[in-house]
């Protein structure tokens, strides 16, 4: 499936095998800095060669969760942006602040790199899966995937 390939990558990032029963704190964060913009706005497109008579639905799911989500995203983008550059500040006092935005940058461009490939470079059956109600269904079902639920975990401490 997309979303196996997708969270694999993400995963990878965050040295974590995929399929693990649950994700923790720190990962979750690493996880919502994926541009999921960018990320749906292929799998829709991809969607529409493999199973175009998802795309509507799909499309419909993508942005419920976007609405459910898009506030703890921002939420958490933000406190890892400050945790970077708080720890470039403290490796590296003398940082300009056009090197600490290249750093930013740079840490973003790992979670955020060849997305257009390695959507593309799934096989069209595991697309097709994703397309017609695989990857919708993990947006609701996966607690990872709730972004609120993550923002919750960190305040009590879980």
């Amino acid at each position: 499936m997309i979303k196996s390939v997708f969270f694999g990558a993400a995963l990878a990032c965050t040295s974590m095998m995929a399929g693990a029963a649950r994700i923790d704190i720190a990962t979750g964060i690493q996880l919502a800095q994926i541009d999921f913009d960018t990320y749906h706005a292929l799998l829709l497109e991809r969607c529409k060669t493999e199973a175009p008579d998802s795309v509507d639905a799909l499309a419909e799911a993508l942005a419920q969760w976007k609405a459910q989500n898009a506030d703890a995203l921002v939420i958490l983008r933000q406190l890892y942006k400050v945790q970077l550059i708080q720890q470039m500040r403290a490796r590296q006092p003398a940082a300009t602040e056009a090197e600490i935005d290249a750093h930013v940058a740079a840490v973003m461009g790992v979670f955020n790199g060849g997305l257009k490939d390695k959507v593309a470079a799934v096989p069209a059956g595991a697309a097709r899966a994703s397309c017609e109600g695989g990857y919708a269904n993990d947006l609701e079902t996966n607690p990872d995937m709730d972004f609120n639920e993550l923002l919750e975990r960190m305040t009590l401490g879980r």
